[in-house]
């Protein structure tokens, strides 16, 4: 069922006796509605999107798609490229391999193709876990999964209760909402290794050890 940010707000109005007051206003839970989905992204990656761009013609850097909080994978022309460390970037200062990508790096936000692409219009994929987009109207469509639903109008109930000074029932509502979260953490790993046995080939080390889900995955500056 596709809930919109309007069924969020009425089923919490509806459970704080709220319906029609406006001492809670529609913007003031809109912005609780992106922040509880902020939370959740970045606590449990559970946002994904399929973003696509075409390849240009001897252009290798492409940058992250708004919001993105980690790559889950980069494909070229539907064919899965392998992430590598930039220590194997096959360009130098006075070569740069040019034809069909494998590989691929990450260095500033930036998705680095290995080698070149050397044909315009080829699709570049790249699936990622992101952060919600803005929530600016009653009409927008809730982006976390269904599982989470629930768990917004908590962290609503909860907001809800401390502008009206009601901290007992605050308390309440924010130890669910902290359940809900680190349910989420939980599960982080276990999206993150999708359908991977639990233990596999590393690809990245080479090694037979499990890999570090976040190391493989999240995006830092420091790759």
């Amino acid at each position: 069922m596709t809930l919109s940010v309007t069924d969020i707000q009425t089923r919490a109005r509806e459970r704080y006796n709220a319906v029609g007051d406006e001492f809670y206003s529609d913007q003031m839970l809109r912005d609780l509605i992106y922040d509880g989905q902020s939370i959740l992204a970045k606590e449990g990656w559970v946002i994904e999107k399929t973003f696509s761009t075409p390849s240009v013609v001897d252009t290798r850097e492409y940058a992250y798609p708004a919001t993105t909080l980690g790559i889950k994978e980069v494909r070229y022309n539907n064919e899965k490229l392998t992430k590598i460390k930039l220590s194997q970037d096959p360009k130098t200062s006075t070569s740069e391999p040019k034809g069909r990508p494998r590989t691929y790096g990450i260095w500033d936000d930036t998705i680095i193709l290995f080698p070149t692409p050397d044909t315009a219009g080829d699709t570049i994929q790249i699936r990622v876990y992101k952060y919600p987009d803005d929530v600016t109207s009653n009409t927008d469509a809730i982006q976390v999964p269904e599982e989470f639903k629930e768990d917004l109008v908590v962290y609503m109930l909860q907001w809800m209760a401390s502008k009206d000074q009601n901290l007992p029932l605050q308390d309440r509502y924010q130890r669910l909402w902290n359940e809900a979260v680190l349910r989420a953490k939980k599960q982080r790993r276990k999206r993150l290794r999708g359908d991977q046995n639990t233990r596999v080939s590393d690809t990245y080390f080479g090694t037979d050890s499990p890999p570090n889900v976040e190391d493989v995955f999240y995006h830092s500056r420091g790759y």
